[in-house]
């Protein structure tokens, strides 16, 4: 396994791996021989309940191995260890003591460049609340879209493993966090768009942490049992249960009902619910499911912010999916992945929980039943500057922006001395006043040039605000022409001496003789 994607990687050092393995695999000695073989390379992830991959297809009972290499994009590894299932003032005491040990800078500002452009998550998915997980993450790096799954089993329902090096933990959150110009998109089916239909109506639900205690004013075990034929003391995953927070909403979400107590007449979910709330039961649909999933990862490689393909996609789907689809469950990987191009990885794992970004609010949200699909690359590097015509803006290659700048400024300079060598000429041949104007014209751009390198070192969060503009962001030519005016009252005390038009021209490289008229004040 490793032999084959060291080959693959060829020259390049792996930086970082996940492993995703079945439970019941020997993980300690597997993440012994990896570290071994792995040197420097960090190794997070957890046990699963089957791995997907474009070489195997759908597989239980082995181990899937995806590794990152890149000479732009910086990857910090690291776990939680020791968290509590429903404490969540603990839990970010604790996170923040091992994110300090662990050199993680972390600081509560969303205008914080250092923040990861992604994370991915890998939590405990019995002995932690997916939902509180993904709040502690969310609120500590509130700028980074977080993905990944919960770590699974073989619904024992006892413990999931969780990797992290050559450690195997429970109780814990690996992590991985991506640093740099990185690109990505990803889709989500979520709710009741998932493969799941609605069953009778809304019920009003009174909860307790982790257990649903009455539905429709009854016992929520009696209820049940007036619907269905009740055995065991658990319950299907098949049939997760919609959660409406707001009994006023339609928003909602699915959680995983896994048990009932006849003595105390309740029922147990995996993961933590709103305490007053409404609740609907669930019929699963396979051939929908199917079709869901086939329509996820397309669109989300419809929606890739680029002409250029994704390097690779990671794919997290609910074990309940596999579950409905039962014999035929390689199929939902399968089909979802037939008609899109060979030569892209597609990898990932089967989860007791999902991590993404809800589709409907943008914010990272725990999901159940649900399948993610994860498109990953890096921003293409530029040629062009910011004053190119078609520029896509990112931060991260304002160093190369300076260059340009600094570059054009000397070719301005250049060009103003010819042009001052030539005007002495053409005073001879009574051509002065024409070239006055150009000779005008070329030492308000050296000018301009000037106050933009200026704005790029000392208000460079003005400049993204105010002079970028779209998704993705492209140069707001009268933004970037008022920020330079505006710094040019500032310094000499007066506006800059060409209209904002003529200014936003003079930047751009559009450049026309000056005509005259008022200087360019803000408008």
């Amino acid at each position: 396994m490793v032999a084959k994607v060291l080959r693959e990687l060829g020259v390049c050092p792996p930086n970082a791996a996940l492993l995703f393995s079945t439970f019941g695999n020997d993980h300690a000695t597997l993440l012994q021989e990896l570290t071994q073989l792995l040197p420097g390379c960090p190794i997070v992830g957890g046990s699963s309940n089957g791995e997907v991959s474009r070489e195997q297809g759908y597989r239980v009972g082995s181990s899937l191995l995806i590794v990152f290499a890149s000479d732009t994009i910086t990857f910090r590894a690291g776990v939680l260890r020791n968290l509590t299932f429903d404490n969540e003032a603990f839990n970010l005491e604790t996170a923040m003591q091992q994110w300090q040990q662990q050199g993680i800078e972390i600081r509560f500002d969303k205008g914080y460049s250092p923040m990861p452009a992604l994370g991915l998550l890998f939590p405990d998915g019995l002995g932690l609340d997916g939902g509180s997980i993904v709040r502690l993450f969310s609120d500590t790096f509130p700028t980074t879209h977080f993905f990944g799954g919960a770590s699974a089993e073989n619904f024992t329902l006892t413990q999931t493993k969780q990797f992290f090096n050559h450690e195997v933990l429970h109780n814990a959150v690996p992590y991985l966090l991506f640093y740099g110009p990185l690109r990505h998109h990803w889709a989500i089916t979520e709710g009741l768009d998932s493969g799941w239909r609605a069953v009778g109506k809304r019920l009003d639900a009174q909860c307790d942490g982790k257990y649903i205690h009455t539905l429709a004013q009854k016992p929520a075990v009696d209820y049940l049992a007036s619907r269905y034929r009740l055995q065991g003391g658990q319950l299907s995953v098949c049939h997760p249960f919609v959660i409406y927070p707001d009994r006023g909403s339609d928003v909602h979400y699915f959680r995983d009902v896994i048990g009932y107590c006849e003595a105390t007449g309740r029922l147990e979910s995996i993961n933590l619910l709103p305490t007053d709330c409404q609740i609907q039961l669930t019929q699963p649909d396979p051939a929908t499911i199917l079709a869901v999933s086939r329509k996820n990862i397309h669109q989300a490689l419809a929606h890739y912010p680029s002409t250029d393909t994704p390097t690779a996609a990671l794919w997290f789907s609910c074990v309940s999916r596999a579950l409905v689809l039962a014999n035929d469950a390689a199929n939902e990987f399968a089909t979802a992945t037939e008609a899109i191009a060979s030569d892209l990885p597609v990898a990932g794992f089967y989860t007791y929980g999902e991590i993404a970004p809800a589709r409907t609010t943008g914010h990272n949200t725990y999901h159940s039943s649900t399948l993610v699909t994860l498109l990953l690359g890096e921003e293409p590097l530029t040629s062009t500057g910011i004053f190119g015509q078609h520029h896509q803006f990112s931060a991260d290659n304002l160093a190369q922006d300076n260059k340009a700048l600094t570059q054009a400024l000397e070719n301005t300079r250049a060009e103003i001395q010819r042009l001052q060598d030539e005007l002495a000429q053409c005073r001879l041949l009574n051509r002065v006043a024409s070239h006055s104007r150009t000779e005008e014209m070329m030492k308000n751009r050296a000018l301009a040039l000037q106050l933009v390198c200026s704005l790029l070192d000392t208000r460079f969060a003005d400049f993204k605000r105010l002079a970028m503009k779209g998704d993705p962001p492209k140069l707001n030519k009268l933004g970037l022409a008022r920020l330079v005016n505006d710094l040019h009252q500032q310094q000499y005390g007066k506006p800059f001496p060409v209209m904002l038009k003529q200014l936003a021209n003079l930047l751009t490289d559009q450049i026309d003789v000056p005509c005259h008229g008022r200087p360019s004040h803000p408008e």
